[in-house]
């Protein structure tokens, strides 16, 4: 009887540390590791304390959703690592405990969520609760292979703008934002030229959109485009590249 509830304590044990949140398999950093190689996925590793009440709505509300199941069976291999209790980590030839592994990681508050390559390269920790929207958000950032490019919060921050761009799709200040994101950190020179004169062709009043599309036309090598959109430009009071910039900063935090 003893060694049959014992069995029984066993079981609700393993079911409840490794299947939580409806279904998903949570290994331990090093199994992840190898398990994401060998199966050509993004390695997730949620740091989490007994005590986070984030972690557990994060449980309860994102990892127990069958879409993100679904998401995550296709894309991850699921590690977790508290860094409140004993434990080792290996990583790039270096033993951790858990909570010296977190540090490292950049880890500064609970739920934390780190994510690897499939061959073991850091890409970046996000820190706080991930609800279903950011969480997909997050997917599409790893399969686009954003972060090679920018960090997270930085698309985050793009996501958001182009939303409002959707919803607002003739507003200048926004097509102006979001073509300058296509310009300096997605660098895809044919989409930001295409936002800046939607900004232009919807009346944009400011210097600064004529200004960065010359800048562009200029990169592209079209030399009479440019000079016309600079001579614009000037034309609006325009008087250096800094500027551009600052409107940028301007528009962020008048549409946010």
């Amino acid at each position: 009887m003893k060694k049959l509830l014992y069995v029984l304590l066993l079981f609700t044990y393993f079911s409840t540390e490794i299947f939580a949140s409806g279904g998903i398999k949570w290994v331990t950093f090093d199994e992840g590791l190898a398990q994401a190689k060998k199966e050509n996925k993004f390695l997730l590793v949620d740091f989490f304390t007994d005590w986070c009440k984030w972690c557990k709505v994060m449980d309860e509300k994102t990892y127990s959703d069958p879409e993100v199941q679904k998401t995550i069976a296709e894309n991850f291999v699921m590690a977790r690592v508290n860094p409140e209790k004993p434990g080792t980590v290996h990583f790039m030839g270096q033993e951790y405990q858990n909570s010296q592994f977190a540090q490292a990681a950049g880890v500064t508050g609970y739920p934390s969520t780190g994510l690897f390559t499939s061959d073991g390269k850091f890409i970046t920790v996000v820190t706080g609760y991930l609800d279903i929207p950011k969480f997909n958000s997050l997917v599409t950032y790893l399969k686009e292979k954003h972060y090679r490019n920018l960090a997270f919060e930085d698309y985050s921050l793009f996501v958001t703008l182009q939303n409002k761009l959707k919803a607002d799709p003739k507003n200048p200040e926004l097509n102006f934002i979001v073509g300058y994101f296509y310009d300096k950190v997605l660098k895809d020179s044919n989409k930001s030229i295409k936002y800046y004169k939607n900004a232009i062709n919807n009346k944009a009043s400011f210097p600064e959109v004529y200004a960065a599309l010359s800048n562009v036309y200029k990169t592209e090598g079209k030399t009479k485009s440019a000079d016309k959109m600079m001579k614009i430009a000037k034309k609006k009071g325009f008087t250096q590249d800094s500027e551009i910039l600052d409107k940028v900063k301007e528009v962020i935090k008048s549409v946010m």
